[in-house]
């Protein structure tokens, strides 16, 4: 389950971490487009530049990330 989700007409962000080899964590953004038709729906996999020591910092710069992508989307 997505640590958050953020919503801008039919974009939907699900923001969570993922735990990297070298015991720090990175933040992932899960960007999906909800069109009309199952043709229309489309998922992209983001992944935040920054790595971090904690779950907390992954999300933030994950949240970061999803608010990022939304505010350019149509």
């Amino acid at each position: 389950m997505a640590a958050a989700t953020y919503h801008k007409g039919n974009w939907k962000a699900e923001v969570d971490f993922e735990e990297l080899a070298s015991g720090k964590f990175q933040g992932i953004v899960l960007l999906f487009h909800e069109g009309g038709t199952s043709v229309d729906k489309q998922q992209i996999l983001h992944r935040t530049v920054n790595i971090s020591d904690t779950v907390d910092g992954a999300l933030e710069e994950g949240k970061n990330l999803a608010h990022h992508l939304l505010g350019d989307m149509e």
